[in-house]
């Protein structure tokens, strides 16, 4: 190629770039507000570990204690939890899941807890936490109005009660998939739905319940839940109970003692038989009456679960249940 055209191609390429990087964008110069409200759609993990080791600007945002009104401990859901003091492993050695194993997962928590200097208004945990993690949280911060806790083995609705008196602010809850209490399954007694009922009375302020589980095949009815709900929680303007054990008596106690309530999600509760072909089972035609003026979403058990958004963590569960019984069809 002669010298002229290799001269004129090079001062092509070095206008082009020139170009670009006037009309890149300098994320640096951002306003701390915007880059902050970006930072807190991260993760608690990638926040600590990432994002803080990008620039000082950044660092100096990740240390700011607003920066963690709002904390997302959430871990992937495959990792299997395994408490040997607050540390998660994961016999699963797959390239992406090398950078989680065997780290302390509950100090790094209460780092963040104490990043917030008690400014914590809105946190997510999921597959991770400890019953004495929820107990630091909320000795550290009384102004949390949303908590969600979701596939977390080693906190229990038995410590979430415990705690309940000292985040009276609370509006809105998620429990889902997790254990009632530390007492091993089939062992358990009935009053389960204390732990319920102690929130409700506990958090009079609260406005939107999810509390999930995997619908057991064996498993009877049981309307203790309902009947916590409609005795405390008459706040209520959402409410998710999918895979719940109520019946009839359960669906009717919940519509009268939650006279506000606006969105109802009741999919995959398999004791429950409100309609048959033709519409409202004769017997509860009132409550479809009722249900028309009052609840304007309505998701009724065997109406589709394809955008339930924990539906892989359902999968999950079916499969651990799938196994225990297994087991104990080996062992009796």
């Amino acid at each position: 190629m002669p010298r002229a055209a290799k001269k004129r191609r090079l001062s092509k390429s070095v206008s082009s770039n020139k170009t670009l990087q006037h009309g890149s964008r300098n994320w640096i110069d951002l306003p701390d507000d915007i880059t902050a409200w970006i930072l807190s759609r991260l993760s608690m993990f990638d926040i600590l570990e990432k994002a803080q080791r990008v620039c000082l600007t950044w660092r100096r945002i990740c240390k700011d204690p607003l920066t963690w009104r709002t904390i997302r401990m959430e871990f992937d859901i495959h990792l299997r939890q395994k408490k040997t003091n607050g540390n998660f492993t994961s016999h699963k050695r797959k390239k992406n899941l090398r950078r989680f194993h065997n780290f302390n997962a509950h100090k790094m928590c209460e780092h963040a807890i104490h990043l917030s200097f008690g400014n914590l208004v809105d946190i997510s945990i999921q597959n991770c936490g400890t019953d004495e993690l929820l107990q630091h949280m909320t000795d550290s911060s009384r102004g949390i109005r949303r908590l969600s806790i979701v596939f977390s083995a080693y906190i229990t609705m038995e410590g979430l009660s415990k705690v309940a008196s000292k985040i009276p602010l609370l509006e809105d809850l998620e429990i889902s998939y997790t254990p009632e209490s530390r007492i091993p399954p089939f062992t358990k007694s009935h009053a389960e739905h204390k732990y319920l009922e102690v929130i409700g009375r506990s958090c009079p302020l609260l406005k939107s319940l999810r509390s999930n589980k995997h619908r057991g095949i064996f498993e009877p009815e049981d309307n203790g839940d309902a009947f916590a709900i409609a005795r405390t929680m008459h706040r209520l303007q959402k409410l998710q109970l999918v895979g719940n054990r109520l019946n009839d008596e359960g669906f009717r106690a919940i519509l009268e003692g939650c006279p506000r309530l606006e969105s109802l999600d009741l999919r995959e509760c398999g004791r429950l038989h409100l309609m048959n072909n033709t519409g409202w089972l004769p017997s509860l035609e009132d409550l479809g009456t009722r249900c028309s003026k009052q609840i304007k979403t309505l998701r009724l058990p065997h109406d589709s679960i394809d955008d339930y958004e924990h539906l892989a963590i359902d999968k999950i569960v079916h499969r651990q249940c799938n196994k225990y019984l297994r087991y104990i069809d080996i062992n009796i």
